[in-house]
C-alpha cells in the first residue's frame, strides 16, 4: 500500500484529498480527512478527487 503525507499537517495516510483553497492559488493539494474538512470552510474550496494508495 503506497502513502502520501498531507500538504498541511505532515500526517502519513493511505487516503488523500485533492483540493484547492485560496491559500494555495491555483495550486491543487493533498490533504489527510481531517484537514479536508477543516478547508471546506475556507474561501474558494474546490473538491478535486480522492487518491486511495491501495489503488495504485
Amino acid at each position: 500500500m503506497k502513502t502520501k503525507f498531507c500538504a498541511y499537517c505532515q500526517t502519513e495516510a493511505a487516503t488523500l484529498y485533492r483540493i484547492q483553497t485560496q491559500r494555495e492559488g491555483k495550486s491543487w493539494v493533498f490533504v489527510c480527512e481531517g484537514c479536508c474538512i477543516k478547508a471546506k470552510t475556507q474561501p474558494g474550496y474546490r473538491y478535486g478527487g480522492t487518491w486511495q494508495g491501495y489503488r495504485h
